[in-house]
């Protein structure tokens, strides 16, 4: 979903004038925060520069995490588009050979997920694969197949040539059928390598043409190799961690990396920063996300799964008006605040969150899912009761932010004390943590709490983040 950036002021009159459209909010926008960067759009070589600097005053480089697959395939040219559209500054993708030893853009050693097609990737050719149509955002074998085709490096690189870096992953082993495709394109300087050989071998590497960029992957094992490098440095170290405990996550070790280069972090789940997730961060949650690893774990570089959000925050945007309307005229009711007690909910099931449960003493499957507070492993028939405090009486939009990675997916249906309304038929959103909001209801609602219960069906499960009320204005 695409949501407009706006002054303040801007976003104020139109607050005021029109109402919004299918009740999806778009965020207003603050002055820019320090810690967030600059506002300010690159070019390609204000890009590059930025890239090699790590001074106190390097703007915060946004990389897309195999392009921005919410809005086109993942490792597709229109994704590697639509993350650059969006502010990102480098846009990750996954690199494979085929059997013929052309470099194409696939995340699995399969196109089993992704495609219409079936097999290992280096058993094809390059016919073959481009036969192959893309499924829609992060695949599974029931999401619906695009036009999209399967891009080679050459066709990614032509995509990105002077308009942003593009982030090599998986593509170590593969680097001496890469960097040919990368000189015969005259993109060699748009490249990000990235792996975690041995300090000589990137060295080696790195000595071959100045214009290469290398990032180096530490973890609890290789900590101690990002210090190993003799004369030139890696553009970036990537830090791994999955325990604030890590030798890589302490201060003094962040800022040593700091002084040298890029601190490169990935935000997409929990165990790549220790729980500083993307999800964390949309719940602004004070202890963790993105502010959490500029501030105290020196991120210049942050990989997200949240692209456009990540640049209107560190535009300057508050958080707490991302996708949602200021004051009273937006409210959520969190999914793991469900009202206590065995007749507020019907669960089919014992509590599968583990140690990962929000409500230990309900058996509703409460859980943390990388950051996001969600109900999960929602079954048939199940079913939880939510009081709603309306400040602001009005016409609201009733939305959902829901997931599922299964096609029917399954149905959602309100009821306000009168019984289940008519079933609306959840998205297939093509992965478990990809939650989208759905528009279940529209209805007037006076000042005060009012009771309603959410019912599902679901062939399998699907997991439930937030009710959200939008008040129409105008």
């Amino acid at each position: 979903m695409k949501h407009q950036k706006l002054t303040v002021a801007a976003a104020a009159s139109l607050l005021m004038l029109a109402p919004l459209g299918a009740g999806l909010a778009a965020p207003a926008v603050a002055a820019p925060s320090p810690s967030a960067g600059s506002a300010t759009s690159l070019s390609f070589e204000q890009v590059k520069d930025q890239l090699q600097n790590h001074s106190p005053s390097a703007k915060l480089l946004v990389a897309a995490h195999r392009g921005q697959w919410r809005e086109a395939p993942e490792n597709s040219l229109a994704a590697i588009d639509e993350a650059i559209n969006d502010g990102a500054e480098i846009v990750e993708v996954d690199v494979r050979l085929t059997s013929d030893g052309v470099p194409v853009l696939m995340h699995d050693a399969t196109v089993d997920r992704t495609t219409d097609g079936k097999g290992r990737v280096d058993e094809m050719t390059l016919a073959e694969v481009k036969k192959l149509h893309l499924r829609e955002g992060l695949g599974s074998k029931v999401a619906t197949v695009t036009h999209h085709t399967v891009p080679t490096l050459e066709e990614a690189m032509s995509e990105v040539k002077n308009r942003a870096m593009l982030n090599l992953d998986k593509g170590w082993d593969y680097r001496e059928q890469i960097l040919p495709v990368l000189m015969a394109t005259g993109t060699v300087d748009h490249g990000i390598f990235k792996g975690s050989p041995t300090v000589a071998a990137a060295e080696e590497f790195m000595a071959r043409d100045s214009r290469i960029h290398y990032v180096h992957i530490v973890d609890d094992a290789t900590a101690g190799d990002a210090f190993g490098f003799t004369g030139r440095q890696p553009v970036a170290v990537e830090v791994v961690f999955d325990s604030t405990a890590d030798p890589q996550a302490q201060p003094a070790y962040l800022n040593q990396l700091a002084s040298q280069g890029r601190v490169w972090i990935n935000s997409m789940w929990n165990s790549l920063a220790a729980g500083n997730t993307d999800e964390a961060s949309l719940r602004m949650d004070p202890r963790l996300g993105w502010n959490n690893l500029v501030t105290n774990y020196r991120a210049t570089v942050i990989q997200t799964d949240n692209v456009e959000t990540m640049d209107y925050w560190r535009d300057g945007g508050p958080l707490k008006l991302w996708d949602r309307q200021p004051g009273e005229n937006t409210v959520r009711v969190q999914a793991e605040d469900f009202l206590s007690g065995t007749e507020n909910y019907g669960e089919t099931d014992a509590n599968k969150c583990l140690e990962r449960t929000l409500r230990p003493t309900e058996d509703v499957d409460a859980c943390n899912l990388d950051g996001a507070t969600i109900l999960q492993y929602i079954r048939d028939g199940e079913w939880v009761t939510y009081d709603v405090n309306i400040t602001a009486p009005g016409l609201y939009t009733v939305s959902g932010r829901l997931s599922s990675d299964v096609e029917p997916a399954g149905t959602v249906a309100l009821d306000w004390g009168k019984g289940p309304q008519e079933p609306v038929a959840i998205q297939n959103t093509t992965h478990n943590r990809h939650f989208v909001r759905q528009e279940l209801d529209q209805r007037y609602f006076d000042r005060g709490i009012h009771r309603f219960t959410v019912h599902f069906t679901a062939p399998d499960y699907v997991s439930l983040d937030y009710i959200q009320f939008d008040r129409t204005i105008g």
